[in-house]
């Protein structure tokens, strides 16, 4: 592992809401050992793992991005149904934000550094791209990758002309080299960062690559993917991600490395990005003037806030003021008990004002589409219904195959140059 020469890559997995883990894991790999960040060939990624990355190599400091990720919890969590409720549009808050955070330029540090997994619609196939023209292209490629079919809408999403969903339907940890890739995932399992089972279960599962061990603690992130917990119990798994990193790091002998040059991302601000700001990246303790941390303590100390404060200062500061309640006194009278189940109460009367009201909002902003998407809903249709009939009559023979192409207006399937072919 301690191998200078040797060019790492780092894949993150899809996993919904919990990319907070993926936040701690990369900033605590920029404290401890930044020549795995300074020196990674490749960053892949799939849904929330995509999202991560592309985050990360635009140089978006800590605190903001921590700020994006509670705020998008709050909304998911805002109306009493959640994500189900028929106002929340998670491709809509996803674009928005991206446009808003990512720099114009965003294309140019990621083409050919970030390799983003996608699940083409025609051919159910897995596509890695990861080569961008525009910041337009980076943002519909991470949110065809964090599109996930009837949860997030019927019509997928477009990367130039082709129809894509998510990526970890087909590879949800993408990699094109297994012995030189770190994969970091959120759930029990078997990846090189991940949290560790506590107990002697050795059943195991393997989704679309993504290592699942049977156990209560993965039933309860699988829920939290797509349903959200408070902020605070999201905001723990920033600590978890950085517990985990330390701990691989610590198995492999990594552990205060020396790296030169400037790092990536989430543990810089933007004044501290400046080339003239950087000498070399030595960190033993991971802030000037801090006691180093002895390795062997995070296996035997419990959860305490006192014990992350020193562990990561920064990390710590950002996430209590990103929790933080700014709603005033209107946000807590409406988190009263009496006041929310009021609202419980009057959900049969709400709901169908609010669902009209957000109803006739997205077919608004559906209008300048609406042409295109409904020849694709009609093209659709008609494989679909040409796949089941030959199945049905096996001697009948469909005069439209199903194949990679992708009906009128589409052109061919995107493919990725190089040697970011199709896994």
């Amino acid at each position: 592992m301690n191998d200078p020469e040797r060019q790492w890559s780092l894949s993150f997995a899809g996993c919904g809401f919990l990319g907070f883990y993926h936040v701690g894991v990369t900033h605590c790999l920029c404290e401890r050992a930044p020549q795995l960040v300074c020196g990674a060939r490749r960053f892949f990624g799939c849904s929330s793992g995509a999202l991560h990355c592309a985050i990360f190599l635009s140089r978006i400091p800590l605190d903001r991005v921590l700020m994006c990720l509670v705020d998008l919890v709050r909304k998911a969590r805002s109306r009493n149904m959640g994500t189900f409720h028929p106002s929340f549009d998670m491709t809509k808050c996803l674009r928005d934000r991206l446009h808003a955070e990512l720099p114009p330029n965003v294309h140019q540090l990621v083409s050919g550094k970030l390799y983003i997994s996608l699940t083409r619609v025609s051919d159910g196939e897995n596509v890695l791209v990861s080569d961008f023209h525009s910041k337009d292209e980076v943002v519909d490629a991470v949110l065809c990758s964090c599109f996930i079919p009837f949860f997030s809408g019927l019509i997928p999403p477009s990367f130039r002309g082709v129809r894509y969903v998510d990526g970890g339907l087909s590879n949800n940890v993408p990699f094109l080299d297994s012995r030189s890739t770190i994969t970091v995932s959120p759930f029990y399992g078997e990846h090189d960062i991940c949290p560790k089972v506590k107990s002697t279960n050795f059943l195991h599962l393997n989704v679309t690559n993504l290592s699942l061990r049977v156990c209560e603690g993965n039933v309860h992130l699988l829920s939290r993917a797509l349903f959200p917990s408070g902020p605070k119990e999201m905001g723990e798994l920033c600590f978890q991600g950085y517990v985990d990193a330390f701990r691989f790091l610590e198995e492999n002998g990594t552990w205060g490395a020396v790296c030169t040059g400037p790092q990536p991302g989430l543990s810089l601000s933007p004044e501290e990005m400046e080339p003239e700001d950087h000498g070399p990246c030595v960190d033993k303790g991971g802030v000037e003037g801090e006691e180093p941390l002895d390795p062997l303590q995070l296996s035997v100390v419990a959860w305490d806030e006192a014990l992350f404060g020193s562990l990561s200062p920064r990390l710590t500061t950002a996430l209590s003021e990103a929790i933080k309640d700014r709603g005033g006194y209107l946000s807590r009278l409406c988190n009263l008990l009496p006041v929310r189940i009021l609202s419980y109460a009057l959900l049969p009367c709400t709901l169908p004002v609010e669902s009209a009201i957000a109803t006739v909002r997205r077919l608004v902003t559906w209008l300048p589409d609406l042409p295109e998407d409904i020849q694709w809903l009609h093209w659709a249709t008609s494989q679909v219904c040409a796949r089941a009939t030959t199945c049905l009559l096996p001697s009948f023979r469909s005069p439209v195959p199903w194949s990679g192409q992708h009906g009128p207006l589409r052109g061919a399937p995107y493919r990725p140059a190089g040697d970011a072919a199709p896994l």
